[in-house]
């Protein structure tokens, strides 16, 4: 069996080692977790399940796409609401409960209803790594090889100059 280390984050400089099938079983049941196995019956990723925030703290989900643009200070009216947000961004995880598995289903309470790029990015690492690589899986190694890079090659340098 193969064995891995890894840092625990919450606690700097402390390691522990971690069989590969350990780790794996362990990031599974993180990921039941926040999709909606954990003592709230809550999935964390919006659109996932019947119980899922509502109240995401995101200007695009929170404002009316009702062909009226509208600045940045009149879009604080739908920030202080109780409705609903009227656009779902399926798929963006927020930022879940607090430590003692409470969360608060808030616009106004971004800690937990907030979803950053640094979350949802630990959220499809984990799942990419649960996924087998093959034919019928998700080829984790070239996954974003269909990806254009953000910014163009860099020209090869002139040669030299002759007189």
């Amino acid at each position: 069996m193969k064995s891995c280390c890894r840092v625990i984050t919450m606690l700097p400089l402390l390691r522990c080692a971690l069989t590969l099938d350990s780790s794996m079983s362990s990031t599974s049941l993180q990921i039941n977790y926040i999709l909606g196995d954990n003592p709230l019956k809550f999935s964390y990723v919006v659109g996932y399940g019947s119980r899922f925030s509502k109240h995401v703290h995101h200007r695009g989900a929170s404002i009316p796409n009702n062909e009226i643009k509208y600045s940045c200070t009149q879009g604080w009216k739908w920030r202080d609401t109780r409705e609903p947000n009227p656009n779902n961004i399926i798929g963006a995880m927020v930022g879940g409960p607090n430590r003692f598995d409470q969360f608060q289903d808030l616009r106004t309470s971004y800690k937990y209803t907030e979803p950053t790029l640094v979350g949802n990015a630990g959220l499809v690492a984990a799942l990419v790594s649960l996924t087998n690589s093959g034919s019928s899986g998700v080829d984790k190694n070239n996954i974003f090889s269909g990806v254009p890079p953000l910014y163009p090659t860099t020209p090869p340098p002139p040669p030299p100059w002759r007189p």
